[in-house]
């Protein structure tokens, strides 16, 4: 119960202490190598989902009325402003390497320097000390608090909380909990070098970081892939591919808005100007929505459905410098890339549907279909007969079944799924189907029907019924649409779709949350299981796959 409050508490700071303006200033102090950025505007989420509103939550209620929890933590719930940050002028995160480790940092404005200066003595032991005109506080965990007249930074290892340098409630169990490493010295520097960080070192300059902060919406993410990527442990092998043909330049953006029923999601990723050149190039125009009509079932559960020109995938595994390894694997196995690139027509399908758990997730029954459009049939049959020669269950009555024509080729799990697909009449009409047509990449899952297979289920375990129906009652499905070339950048468009459309999401979303947490709470009553976990009634039991 403790840890649930602790995260609820979490994501309530991170919502209070997320108030960002949509001026480009706040970038001048966030290093232009910066991973992963986000902003939350918290004067539109105030529209949507008030501060009252969140203290009439059960949730809340339990973390304030908790014992265990000292008088700071309550103070911040109750009064939030109790910190002394000036939430009108906002607050920015971001992760950021530096000299081959991550940090995580927190920036904003001060508004009551006493409050202030109160609020992170929960953080320390120590006083604050002065460099120059930047006064610097060493925190718990090895964390650094740096400010200079109203701004400040935090800096700390990356997965470290407020709460847990804090010990939000008196009953923190450290047991197990590895120290983080000592890395004052290197924050307290990182402290001073972003105030005076220049103007061409951050992201003040970026163009994907300015262009996504004058999008209209509730919360901006900004995520430089590139940097991501080459900080990993794969990076070493990636760059013997000549991968950074791909990566260099790589970020995307999001932006995401709290809707009447739905969330919405826009996202702009941005790629190398060589990959940009070949997909802009050989990209497509809409998916072929009468392949998606052809299934042979009205119980779709989730699609994915493309158009694209297959030269470009030639084009793309050439600029990596791996075409001439590549041919020389599938020529023995009889075919090359250029019959790969012809053999289709660049309309690719793949489909669930008639999914069927009533004997648990263990033993699923579904069906599934790989559909493609067929440009030069000899040349496909060149790669399917290779593919028989991995493995002898390629084939009618196999697990790889599959039937084609002259115009399409389909593998499915069942063999009669398949030719219904090739060589039947359907002509099925979706209801979603009119969200999907008209973009190169389309994308739809059925969140409501793949829930109501859970309605099979034993429901004799306390609290199963009671978050199926809640769930029921709240998500309906997923659309995510989008490829196309804007503004140097290739967009996505995603609706996370609620049943209730006539209230916004974010308050829907309190209520479901909400409403789990009762049913965990009644669940624990009735049990008498002090142990007993919410999550353990969501988790699934592991899939057999043997039968």
């Amino acid at each position: 119960m403790k840890s649930f409050l602790k995260l609820s508490f979490v994501v309530v700071v991170v919502l209070v202490f997320s108030s960002c303006g949509k001026k480009n200033e706040v970038a001048k102090m966030i290093p232009a190598n910066a991973i992963f950025v986000a902003q939350v505007d918290l004067k539109s989420l105030g529209n949507k989902l008030s501060w009252k509103e969140i203290q009439q939550t059960d949730i809340y209620k339990k973390a304030i009325s908790d014992s265990s929890v000292k008088d700071w933590g309550k103070n911040l719930l109750e009064n939030p402003s109790a910190s002394g940050i000036d939430f009108d002028e906002g607050l920015v995160f971001f992760t950021a390497d530096h000299d081959g480790n991550k940090y995580f940092a927190a920036e904003g404005k001060i508004k009551n320097q006493s409050n202030f200066d109160q609020f992170n003595k929960n953080f320390s032991d120590g006083t604050a000390s002065k460099n120059g005109d930047i006064n610097l506080l060493n925190l718990k965990n090895n964390a650094v608090l740096g400010w200079k007249d109203k701004q400040f930074i935090y800096i700390m290892n990356p997965g470290d909380k407020i709460e847990k340098m804090g010990a939000w409630n008196d009953s923190t169990n450290m047991q197990n909990n590895t120290p983080p490493a000592d890395r004052s010295v290197e924050f307290s520097t990182l402290c001073k070098n972003l105030f005076s960080l220049k103007t061409d070192s951050s992201l003040a300059k970026n163009d994907h970081f300015s262009s996504l902060l004058k999008e209209t919406g509730d919360i901006h993410v900004y995520q430089n892939t590139d940097a991501m990527i080459n900080n990993s442990s794969a990076a070493g092998a990636m760059g013997m591919l000549k991968l950074d043909a791909f990566l260099k330049g790589n970020a995307s953006t999001y932006t995401m808005n709290f809707d009447n029923g739905k969330i919405d999601v826009s996202q702009k990723m941005y790629v190398s100007q060589q990959l940009t050149d070949i997909v802009k190039k050989y990209s497509g125009n809409s998916v072929d929505m009468d392949m998606i009509r052809k299934i042979p079932s009205n119980n779709v559960i989730g699609l994915v459905a493309f158009n694209f020109k297959p030269e470009g995938i030639t084009e793309m595994i050439k600029l990596t410098g791996m075409d001439g390894m590549v041919n020389s694997y599938t020529q023995p196995m009889g075919f090359n890339l250029d019959d790969f690139s012809k053999a289709t027509n660049g309309n690719w399908l793949l489909a669930f549907s008639d999914l069927d758990i009533s004997d648990s997730m263990r033993h699923p029954d579904f069906n599934y279909v790989f559909a493609a459009g067929i440009q030069d049939k000899a040349r496909l049959e060149k790669i399917v007969n290779a593919a028989k020669k991995t493995t002898d269950q390629m084939g009618k009555d196999s697990i790889f079944n599959y039937v084609m024509n002259d115009k399409l080729f389909a593998q499915s799990n069942h063999s009669s799924f398949a030719n219904q697909y090739v060589n039947g009449n359907s002509n099925t009409t979706f209801d979603f189907a009119g969200k999907l047509s008209g973009h190169p990449v389309a994308f739809y899952l059925d969140l409501h029907k793949l829930l109501s297979q859970f309605s099979s289920w034993d429901m004799s375990k306390p609290g199963r019924k009671e978050i199926l129906d809640q769930s029921l009652n709240t998500w309906n499905n997923v659309i995510s649409t989008g490829g196309e070339f804007n503004d140097g950048g290739f967009t996505f468009k995603t609706e996370v779709n609620l049943v209730n459309k006539d209230s916004n999401s974010l308050q829907q979303l309190s209520k479901y949350f909400n409403q789990l947490f009762l049913i965990h709470e009644k669940t624990k009553t009735e049990t008498g299981n002090i142990t007993h976990r919410l999550d353990s009634l969501l988790v699934p039991p592991p899939v057999d796959t043997v039968r």
